[in-house]
């Protein structure tokens, strides 16, 4: 006897072929039975008749940053209501593990500021309390090349022989406790200022470990195409798969790139073995803190010290020029942090004017008050997005960040791409722009990314794979957050199970937490 069956779907089974109408079974946590419609139907304890409704795998989202909200109750429910049911977190090269000695401030720090406590150094031990807390969905990690820099160097200009040694230990290390590989965060401090041999001797080992390489690039701006080439060059010399994150072409003189871009990821992919791929966000606008659109040399020392380098009329004038180097429009960034509500929802521009300030002496200010400062910046072309999102070797990710929406001591406030990026890509891609086939869409979320990242037994509906179920009626998919309103969760997905339980019954979520730690599949 099956615990359940779900009958007369409509089965997109994530493999990107037509669908078929049939009947699904499930036994426990795995799927038991795919069956045609024309199929005698087995026995079962529960009976969901599906009316022709949408059966999809659960949906993988590759990219993510929300590793702390898990210690809150209800931390996946905007990723559930999108379909999601699997996570991977630790991306653009911040990961929960592994905490080495000069790291360990930041962390107490970052605990006390969201309500959580903190108190494991290795990745194993961090899973051990993540399954002893209890968790909504799967969730998985990579390595961050920040978190090994933060925890292991003493000048981030600098990295000694003993330090490169510590770092490839805890690599090492990660990998063994189930890492899936590493990421990186090239504008942020302190990935931002190492040299590329030492992320190879990082990819290396992660390769070793049958992890990937995924990077939030040195640039996504002017100078894209090199940040491209880095990228592949680590991918070329480590000889591991790559993944570049959240692809974009940022700033109006930028916008018409990617099509070169993925032109260039075509041509590496037919001379190498191990292949490039994107993941990428259904929005023309990035969220990002602010301190990334000022010069690299202001956040040398340490974050404490950006505060002090910013409180001079030279440095005004120095970062006003950047401004105007890099051609930032400052009517389209918006502060999205709450810390401080006199400028929550205005863009750089409006607050300048409302205080007299210079556009740089802006900048100045609210960074001295708030390094960690919050923003949306509409800058991305729709139709750069359009091409990526198409492109056959593209994923789609949330890339929602590290601030938990469910912690009692949220900071900020989220970019509408944490509650809506997969609704958004189901009903603009498919429904609306029609660009896409519904089982292309659906093989762009489930299987692509289980393949990818070698997540054995989930993307797919088929006989022994996990129970990671979505259903839905297609015509009713919709995202509901937007950038003035983000925390609204999407509206279409009826039900949907994590490993055989049911997660969503009739729009209702439900307590459980029945998700696993994807691990490394070698250990």
């Amino acid at each position: 006897m099956h615990d359940f069956l779900i009958k007369g779907a409509t089965i997109y089974n994530g493999s990107g072929e037509k669908p078929f109408v049939g009947s699904v079974s499930v036994k426990n946590d795995v799927i038991s039975g795919v069956y045609k419609e024309d199929t005698e139907l087995p026995g079962a304890h529960q009976t969901i008749i599906a009316n022709g409704c949408a059966l999809t795998p659960g949906f993988i989202d590759t990219h993510a940053s929300t590793g702390f909200g898990y210690f809150f109750p209800h931390a996946a429910d905007h990723k559930l209501f999108q379909g999601i049911t699997t996570e991977i977190f630790g991306n653009c090269g911040t990961s929960p593990a592994p905490i080495e000695n000069r790291l360990v401030p930041t962390m107490e720090k970052l605990a006390k500021n969201l309500g959580f406590t903190f108190n494991w150094r290795t990745l194993d031990e961090y899973f051990t309390i993540l399954e002893k807390t209890g968790i909504q969905f799967n969730v998985a990690t990579l390595t961050g090349h920040s978190t090994l820099r933060g925890g292991a160097l003493k000048d981030w200009n600098s990295v000694s022989e003993n330090e490169l040694s510590l770092m490839k230990h805890c690599m090492e290390e990660s990998l063994h406790d189930g890492s899936l590989g590493l990421s990186t965060g090239l504008i942020y401090a302190p990935g931002c200022f190492a040299e590329t041999d030492e992320i190879v001797e990082l990819a290396k080992i992660a390769r070793k470990h049958g992890g990937v390489y995924a990077s939030h690039m040195r640039d996504e701006r002017d100078k894209l195409e090199e940040a491209i080439e880095e990228t592949l060059t680590i991918g070329e010399m480590a000889e591991i798969s790559v993944l570049v994150s959240h692809l974009k072409s940022a700033e109006k003189r930028n916008f018409g790139k990617i099509p070169g871009v993925l032109k260039r990821l075509e041509e590496y992919n037919q001379t190498h073995e191990q292949q490039a791929k994107i993941d990428v966000y259904p929005y023309t606008a990035v969220s990002t803190k602010l301190r990334a659109f000022i010069p690299k040399r202001f956040l040398e020392g340490g974050l404490e010290e950006v505060k002090h380098r910013l409180d001079s009329p030279e440095v005004e004038l120095e970062i006003a020029d950047y401004i105007i180097k890099k051609d930032y429009d400052m009517t389209q960034m918006l502060i999205i942090s709450n810390e401080y509500p006199e400028w929550e929802g205005k863009t750089i521009y409006q607050i300048a004017n409302e205080f007299s300030w210079t556009l740089a002496e802006t900048m100045c200010e609210i960074l001295k008050r708030d390094t960690e400062m919050w923003i949306v910046y509409h800058c991305i072309n729709q139709a750069d997005i359009d091409l990526a999102i198409t492109w056959e070797n593209a994923m789609i990710c949330t890339d929602s960040w590290s601030h938990p929406i469910n912690a009692p001591k949220r900071i900020g406030v989220p970019h509408p791409r944490s509650y809506g990026a997969f609704t958004e890509f189901i009903y603009q891609y498919v429904l609306q722009k029609k660009m896409l086939s519904f089982e292309e869409a659906i093989r762009k979320i489930t299987s692509m990314p289980a393949d990818y990242f070698n997540i054995k037994n989930r993307g797919r509906i088929e006989v022994d794979y996990k129970a990671d179920l979505v259903l839905f009626d297609i015509e009713h998919i919709k995202p509901l957050a937007t950038y003035t309103d983000p925390c609204v969760l999407s509206k279409g997905v009826e039900h949907l199970w994590v490993n055989g339980v049911q997660m969503i019954e009739n729009g209702v979520i439900s307590d459980a937490v029945p998700g696993e730690i994807i691990r490394n599949e070698m250990y």
